[in-house]
């Protein structure tokens, strides 16, 4: 079923925002203490749930900088069909509509937070991944996101066309949304 690519992007652009608002407003008047407990013994705490997703985002800003600034590039299409199989990982990792997660998945070392941070670094960076993912958005407008691939966090051996690699995003990000009110629901009890 295609979409117009327009359409799509900023439906993209618009989660990206609402991410940024959702993590302002889950952490806003916490102290550090409470933002670096962890939910439970083995389990991250909120500031950790925030590194992950934003160390997770910078792997995508990286691969889209070098993919849109790299060579010639195929122009924008007027729709946007999309691909199985990054819809596949867009669902294995996107929370039930009830926020629900379904699936367990495990995290790549790389992509594991350290357990004691400094709120305003991990806010700050975050805010910024995502505003240059922004951009990025912004910038794919001109070009045929149904594509170009880009590598993904497992590196150059797994490609998705760049449309779903920010279909994935956002579900990542969702996931972890939805991990990071579980976590202040816990320990702010």
């Amino acid at each position: 079923m295609a979409i117009s690519t327009q359409k799509y992007l900023d439906g993209v652009i618009n989660e990206l925002e609402q991410a940024i608002s959702r993590v302002e407003n889950l952490t806003a008047n916490l102290d550090e203490k409470t933002l670096n407990q962890p939910e439970s013994h083995g389990k991250w705490s909120m500031l950790q749930c925030i590194e992950h997703i934003t160390l997770a985002t910078a792997v995508y800003v990286k691969n889209f900088k070098e993919k849109l600034n790299g060579q010639q590039l195929p122009a924008a299409a007027d729709n946007y069909k999309g691909h199985w199989k990054g819809k596949m990982f867009a669902k294995m990792n996107a929370p039930k509509p009830e926020g629900e997660i379904s699936m367990k998945l495990k995290t790549f070392k790389f992509l594991e937070p350290k357990s004691q941070l400094n709120s305003n670094t991990v806010m700050a960076e975050f805010k910024q991944v995502h505003k240059q993912m922004i951009a990025l958005v912004e910038k794919s407008r001109a070009v045929n996101i149904d594509r170009i691939k880009v590598p993904t966090a497992l590196g150059s051996m797994v490609k998705l066309r760049l449309g779903e690699a920010l279909r994935f995003i956002i579900a990542h990000t969702q996931r972890h949304l939805v991990q990071l009110e579980r976590i202040k629901n816990t320990v702010t009890k």
